[in-house]
């Protein structure tokens, strides 16, 4: 008779965001960048309007947004030759945290905005995300774009020697994914994820996770040769009752693409 190291585990029984913390998810993760040092981008966002995002050196960010000016320390990478990722939990609110994606050379930017709110995750709480687009200094370059490019591919990624995590993106909202090495290992489910085409090869991908309240911004750079992720999962430890954000860079291993045919559905 088989024996099985572990049954389905209950969601009040999963490890809470702090565990994952402690866990190696940045041993493969690219190194901190000063290229913005100095300099002060404005940017026209769709929704929320004009900020102006002034990069003061060592990781702090100066945002004046409205009438309101705030400074935060934030995590800063280039992620491909003048494409910036940004990443920083506010310091006037750590229920809140914000990504910038800035793509100096094209000047268009995708900023994502989480929060903790009410909703169906462990204590109640969920991680909700506002998405916005928008370019610098006026200009009327197109913004990233929605993409269904990754539907169908099956990819392992490895954040360190004893983490790996596969995912399945499963259609343009929806990935499965499950832990093979890790805290979290033997556990899987279902969430939301959105993706979007940054530059040929290179994607912005986001989730929300419906057990843990926290979500996930990453740049998947598929190019040959790179074949990784960076970025960060930040939401709100159940156990400590405070927010956390964990960086994140992993090397990606392409498994296999499956193609569904609706021609192979009828007899």
């Amino acid at each position: 008779m088989t024996t099985y190291e572990q049954d389905y585990v209950a969601a009040d029984l999963w490890p809470t965001l702090n565990v994952l913390d402690n866990n190696g998810f940045a041993a493969y993760n690219i190194p901190e960048s000063s290229a913005l040092d100095g300099r002060v981008l404005k940017l026209r966002l769709d929704t929320a309007g004009e900020v102006s995002v002034w990069f003061s050196g060592g990781g702090a960010v100066e945002l004046r947004e409205g009438s309101a000016t705030t400074v935060h320390q934030a995590s800063i990478k280039e992620v491909d030759a003048g494409l910036f990722l940004v990443h920083f939990v506010r310091a006037d609110d750590d229920m809140a945290a914000v990504v910038m994606l800035l793509d100096l050379t094209a000047s268009v930017a995708t900023v994502v905005r989480s929060s903790i709110v009410s909703g169906p995750a462990k204590g109640g709480l969920f991680a909700e995300e506002d998405v916005d687009g928008g370019t610098f200094d006026g200009t009327s370059a197109e913004r990233h774009q929605r993409t269904a490019d990754l539907v169908g591919r099956r990819i392992q990624y490895v954040y360190g020697p004893d983490n790996a995590y596969e995912h399945i993106y499963l259609h343009e909202n929806a990935y499965a994914w499950q832990c093979l090495a890790g805290a979290e290992k033997g556990l899987a489910d279902v969430d939301r994820a959105r993706v979007w085409k940054i530059r040929a090869d290179i994607y912005l991908l986001t989730w929300q996770e419906k057990v843990v309240p926290c979500d996930g911004v990453v740049i998947l750079n598929f190019r040959a040769g790179a074949y990784q992720s960076t970025g960060r999962i930040w939401g709100y430890d159940t156990d400590a009752g405070t927010t956390n954000a964990i960086a994140m860079g992993a090397r990606a291993v392409f498994l296999n693409h499956t193609a569904h045919d609706p021609a192979t559905w009828t007899a």
